[in-house]
């Protein structure tokens, strides 16, 4: 979809709305080999983006441009959207907000013949905030009426699980404060969350194909939590949800009934719990409510994350933070240990898919002086027990496996990816600034973290460009 049809949006946006070029003149159909009119396939093409920095359209050159489209969408003056628009991508066609404005303001204007590349190139850029909404906006019902709109609905549906299959295949990483996933191995981005804040933590549930993500926002002058959700299968983003507290919350998720994520007030002591359903609606759950099994997030007020998640088939004598001398292998029964005084952390320890190495975080010194690099990634052969360090850091370490024998580890330089293969050097994702799991510090130095990147002080997006589940009104467009 978006190989086919970059050259063609290009070009559309170079010239006036009147005179669309010929590529994208016509009736949106194609004839068959009797002469009769048969709704044209659209052919599937890259999802997502190259990279991070193809994401901030919003500090280049057609910001100003867009900015006015956006203005002469408040007032309904969809002719100057349109013009805007091309000016917007003219600057810069990555311009991904210009190009699904355009598309709204030629569906508007009538001139549904030309909304399908610049339509098509915004979804395939950023298929969860663009796929599904597409479908909806009843601004876009004359394009759906045509066979070429009919075969636009086809495609987004097959997107649809093309985007849920890339996604569960990639790497969950954060940067410029939202959460993308990454396919490392394709070199394509795919933005999970946007404009929220800062996402300082997130919850992957991979049996229910949900991320629960929680971003810290300003409102009034003052922080306070806020919970959103992915749906990785629907291809849906679901914006944060104001929790009205600054924390300190326990977020987990319960496949029983009432399934869905839980949320509770008070940190790991929660006593009064909440529970977003699958209408994502808040609604309090029954007093004295136990936290459900299964990992759990633990966020302060000071935006600190914390996840618990013991592994399985490991035993250890933890103390009341997770933290071990020495750990049991229950597959081989070899006795993991690191020379006095390291600590092996066991909520952050995680089987490799084969289940032949165990990764975890160990704390290297008690003491913690401020500034001490007393933080290390370590794996562990199940079966004979050697250990073996890859990275060190010291604002804290977070890790997740990436296949058999590639581990990626966010610490002081942002994420890599460690292959445990001799001599390979760590790959650097460039722009990643951490993974989905948060990272684990020293306990014993306890350190604040920094205050997360306040929002960027961007207009609201357009009305058009909201999903209307997400911003939990219907769009009257």
């Amino acid at each position: 979809m978006l190989a086919a049809l970059v050259a063609e949006t290009s070009v559309a946006c170079g010239h006036d709305a009147r005179q669309p070029p010929a590529s994208e003149r016509g009736s949106g159909e194609m004839k068959g080999a009797g002469g009769s009119a048969e709704p044209a396939e659209i052919p599937a093409g890259a999802l997502g983006l190259p990279g991070l920095i193809a994401y901030r359209w919003r500090v280049r050159a057609g910001q100003p441009a867009f900015r006015v489209a956006q203005k002469a969408e408040a007032r309904g003056d969809w002719a100057a959207v349109v013009a805007a628009c091309q000016q917007a991508l003219a600057a810069d066609p990555g311009h991904l907000d210009a190009s699904w404005l355009l598309a709204v303001g030629l569906a508007k204007l009538g001139k549904v013949d030309q909304v399908l590349a610049p339509l098509a190139r915004a979804a395939a850029g950023d298929f969860a905030k663009w796929g599904q909404a597409s479908l909806e906006l009843p601004g876009m019902a004359a394009f759906f009426a045509t066979p070429t709109g009919a075969a636009w609905r086809r495609r987004v549906e097959q997107d649809r699980k093309r985007f849920a299959d890339a996604v569960q295949r990639s790497l969950l990483v954060t940067g410029d404060g939202e959460l993308f996933a990454v396919e490392i191995d394709a070199g394509r981005w795919y933005r999970l969350t946007r404009h929220t804040g800062a996402v300082i933590g997130a919850l992957a549930v991979p049996a229910a194909q949900r991320i629960a993500y929680i971003a810290r926002t300003k409102r009034k002058g003052a922080h306070e939590l806020a919970v959103g959700m992915v749906d990785v299968a629907g291809a849906k983003t679901w914006r944060p949800m104001a929790l009205g507290t600054a924390g300190p919350i326990s977020v987990a998720y319960s496949a029983r009934p009432p399934s869905g994520v839980w949320i509770g007030a008070g940190g790991p002591r929660a006593t009064a719990w909440r529970q977003l359903d699958d209408e994502y609606r808040l609604r309090p759950l029954p007093a004295r409510s136990l936290r459900p099994g299964g990992p759990w997030l633990e966020v302060t007020a000071r935006a600190s994350v914390h996840l618990h998640a013991l592994p399985p088939d490991v035993t250890a004598d933890w103390d009341d933070q997770s933290l071990a001398s020495a750990i049991r292998i229950g597959t081989s029964n070899r006795v993991i240990s690191l020379p006095s005084p390291g600590l092996i952390d066991g909520n952050t320890a995680a089987w490799s898919p084969d289940r032949v190495h165990l990764a975890f975080v160990a704390q290297l010194d008690e003491h913690c002086a401020p500034g001490a690099i007393n933080t290390a990634a370590m794996v562990a052969d199940a079966s004979t027990g050697a250990t073996r360090e890859l990275a060190r850091a010291a604002s804290g370490i977070a890790i997740a496996w990436l296949g058999e024998r590639r581990l990626a580890i966010a610490g002081d330089g942002g994420v890599a990816i460690h292959s445990l293969d001799e001599g390979a050097a760590p790959i650097v994702i460039e722009g990643a600034t951490g993974l989905v799991i948060p990272r684990e510090r020293p306990r014993c130095a306890a350190p604040e973290p920094p205050e997360p990147a306040s929002d960027d002080g961007e207009p609201a997006e357009p009305a058009s460009g909201e999903d209307p589940a997400d911003a939990g009104v219907p769009d009257r467009r």
